[in-house]
């Protein structure tokens, strides 16, 4: 992963996420293709994530940062799907992600966006094990609608290694 990327997507994903608190306490757990994986304690619990930021990006305002994916596994919630628009999606807009011929609608939030149906999110990982790349589209609270490309490059492994770090079983 580009060196400039890698001192992005941990600060933006865990102040998305967890706070300014915990943004030192992240440990990466792998860097594989374009993936990084990455662990911390919250809550007496262990949070897992594994994510990516998109490499090609069109649209939006000019010199807007790519938009993000990540997967979470959280004690009670393992296997969360997200989007992460730093330039914030436009309120009660809807993002969608595409995964070769498989495509899923997501609500925002401020600057992150979820599957509408939580059961979805099996499926899109599944999807992200085989597939090549994910086309977000998006409409952001200034600009025009954006269509990013996030690599799955690695996205296996850094699966993989949040999997176990947390405990997760497939």
């Amino acid at each position: 992963m580009p060196l400039h990327l890698r001192a992005i997507i941990p600060a933006v994903l865990i102040l998305a996420w967890a706070g300014p608190a915990l943004a030192e306490d992240a440990t990466r757990i792998l860097d594989a293709g374009h993936w990084e994986a990455y662990a911390f304690s919250e809550g007496g619990g262990k949070v897992c994530y594994a994510a990516a930021r998109a490499t090609r990006t069109q649209g939006g305002t000019k010199d807007r940062k790519g938009t993000a994916m990540a997967v979470t596994h959280r004690p009670r919630s393992p296997g969360e799907v997200s989007i992460i628009g730093a330039y914030g999606f436009k309120t009660g807009s809807e993002a969608e992600i595409a995964i070769g011929g498989m495509k899923h609608a997501f609500f925002t939030k401020g600057t992150v966006a979820w599957a509408k149906e939580p059961r979805a999110d099996a499926a899109i990982l599944a999807a992200m094990v085989k597939g090549r790349e994910v086309v977000v589209r998006a409409t952001p609270g200034k600009g025009q609608s954006v269509t990013d490309t996030i690599p799955l490059t690695g996205f296996a492994e850094a699966l993989a290694a949040i999997d176990k770090a947390c405990g997760v079983k497939r």
